[in-house]
């Protein structure tokens, strides 16, 4: 008779000993997930070296494992992963894309240290021999800029979305055509004086909720085309990744830029409000909705006065969701390494801003808000298809192609997005 497995050790094998997430198996002697063997792998082949920029005690659990990958390699040693295991003939590591395009940063000077004091990103540490700045410090550097680049479009965003901007009637339209981010003269027209404002308010109605849903839409996908991640993936890729957050993206910027009227109340740009008290008119979902909305996000971000680095940042890494339906395999790589760096961009910054004793519990807190809105989605989800189905919401064709439809990508010409006035 065989013997009964072993049952502390099947337990073990699902866990991954560096970080706590699911293990896809032993990879280089431990029980490890498919992230941390990767980063592993890589940093012996390419033969990195990391400096934690704080005292060598950076939390690594699967919620913030990219935030120091000094820390993070040494709970790889930690845990027994064993370099001799990397064989050299079958665990190649090529440079990407991202490392081929950006070539070594040389320095002006022999100087150990090239860094200003109140810059934003660590300091970059050079050879004495070579003056070369090291691969990670321009690692970080990058990553910076990729983070006050998405803070610089997300004020704009905030600008357009209480502005008249047009809103294409066709999601492929709104997909294909060129980036509204792009065109400054565009961006001038629409953001120089805002159209909407709260000073005074009222209930808001079915026309209120479905326009205010749309104009997110759309401003989803103008921001989402300056991520060049997203600009790389193919329409099919886009189109999932849209589907994926159309359900929860209009909540988080409504719960974000609601001017504070109280506790219970979300307020539209232009003075529409709805609150905890129930709506008969409404669907039965719509009222948990709103509890939801105001419980477990609203108030919740404004306990931590999330600031808008923070923000921008969180919106992005929830966004670039590589396991979204329909996401090929080749897409996911691309979108995973984008987030990667934003997620070490953010914890950079809280760690500056907030300081090591305040930051690393903050930047979970922050982090573990996607998986409530990932539980909203899915709920609300299955509320818009029963919503749908029984005639409830009358949905513009716009929201049906992006909540329902498309999901092969496109032949023929693309079209242009009428510029209504």
């Amino acid at each position: 008779m065989a013997e009964p497995p072993n049952t502390s050790a099947s337990i073990s094998e699902e866990i991954c000993l560096v970080c706590g997430d699911a293990s896809t198996g032993y990879h280089y002697g431990v029980p490890s997930c498919n992230g941390c063997k990767t980063f592993f792998r890589r940093t012996i082949m390419k033969k990195q070296t990391f400096t934690c920029q704080y005292d060598g005690k950076c939390p690594v659990d699967k919620s913030i494992r990219c935030a120091c990958r000094h820390c993070r390699f040494e709970k790889c040693l930690q845990v027994g992963m064993d370099r001799q295991a990397i064989q050299q003939n079958r665990d190649p590591i090529g440079y990407t894309k991202r490392t081929r395009r950006y070539p070594v940063v040389k320095a002006p000077s022999s100087m150990t240290v090239i860094a200003s004091p109140g810059s934003f990103g660590s300091p970059a540490v050079c050879s004495p021999l070579s003056g070369s700045v090291s691969e990670s410090s321009v690692e970080h550097l990058r990553e910076d800029d990729l983070l006050e680049r998405l803070v610089h479009i997300e004020r704009q965003s905030e600008l357009l979305r209480r502005s008249n901007m047009p809103m294409s009637p066709s999601l492929l339209n709104a997909v294909l055509s060129p980036c509204v981010f792009n065109d400054p003269q565009f961006i001038d027209r629409y953001t120089r004086e805002p159209v909407h404002n709260c000073a005074i308010l009222r209930p808001a109605v079915r026309e209120d909720f479905q326009h205010w849903h749309e104009r997110d839409w759309t401003l989803m996908i103008e921001w989402a085309k300056t991520i060049d991640a997203y600009d790389k993936i193919s329409t099919g890729d886009k189109l999932a990744l849209l589907r994926c957050s159309a359900i929860t993206y209009p909540s988080l910027m409504q719960c974000y830029y609601t001017p504070d009227k109280g506790p219970d109340t979300i307020v539209f740009p232009n003075g529409a409000y709805f609150d905890r008290e129930p709506d008969q008119t409404k669907p039965g979902g719509f009222q948990k909705r709103k509890i939801q909305m105001l419980d477990q996000l609203m108030n919740p971000m404004r306990k931590m006065n999330v600031d808008i680095h923070e923000f921008a940042a969180f919106k992005a890494i929830f966004f670039l969701n590589p396991d979204a339906d329909d996401v090929l395999p080749a897409a996911k790589e691309i979108l995973s390494e984008t987030r990667f760096a934003i997620t070490n961009a953010l914890y950079r910054y809280m760690m500056r801003k907030n300081g090591s004793q305040v930051a690393p519990d903050r930047f979970g807190k922050l982090l573990l808000l996607g998986t409530v809105i990932a539980t909203m989605a899915v709920e609300m989800r299955e509320a818009v298809v029963v919503a749908d189905f029984f005639g409830h919401i009358q949905f513009s064709s716009f929201a049906k192609e992006l909540m329902f439809g498309i999901k092969q990508e496109p032949q023929g010409e693309v079209l242009e997005v009428p510029q209504v006035e």
